[in-house]
C-alpha cells in the first residue's frame, strides 16, 4: 500500500509541473503579411521572426500571394510580443514532398537571410508585417 501511495504522489507531481501553475503560456501576437520582391509576391519563402531577447522563434510560408501567417508551435498561431529579427529564405524544404534542386537554390541576398538587415516588432493583438524586398 505504500508504495501505491508513493507512485500516486509522483504521478501527481508529474502531473502539476507539467500543466503549470495556471500559466497559459508566453505573451503571443497574430502575425501575418505579404512578401514581395521587386514588387511581385514571393510565393514559397520561409519568413521566421527571432525575438532578440533569444526565446522561441515563430515561422511562417507564404503563398502564391506571398502571403504568409506565423506559427510559434504546430497549433499555436503568432510570435512573442517584442522585437524581432526576420529571415527570409527562398529555396526551404518545407514538408516531406522531394524538391527539385534548382529550387533548392537560394534566391535571396544574405540581408534577408543569414545576414539579415530585417527587423520587426510584434504588438499585442494581429500585426500586419509586409515585407518588399528589392
Amino acid at each position: 500500500m505504500h508504495r501505491y501511495h508513493i507512485t500516486l504522489s509522483l504521478m501527481v507531481c508529474l502531473a502539476i509541473s507539467l500543466t503549470g501553475c495556471g500559466s497559459s503560456g508566453p505573451t503571443l501576437a497574430e502575425v501575418s503579411g505579404t512578401v514581395t520582391l521587386n514588387g511581385q509576391p514571393l510565393p514559397d519563402a520561409m519568413v521566421s521572426f527571432y525575438p532578440t531577447s533569444g526565446e522561441r522563434s515563430a515561422h511562417g510560408v507564404t503563398d502564391a500571394a506571398g502571403h504568409y501567417t506565423l506559427m510559434f508551435t504546430g497549433l499555436k498561431e503568432g510570435a512573442l510580443v517584442g522585437p524581432h529579427s526576420v529571415q527570409i529564405e527562398t529555396g526551404v524544404q518545407v514538408g516531406e514532398e522531394e524538391i527539385s534542386p534548382a529550387a533548392k537554390v537560394a534566391q535571396l541576398p544574405a540581408k534577408y537571410n543569414k545576414e539579415t538587415e530585417l527587423t520587426a516588432e510584434v504588438e499585442r493583438g494581429s500585426n500586419t508585417l509586409d515585407f518588399d524586398l528589392q
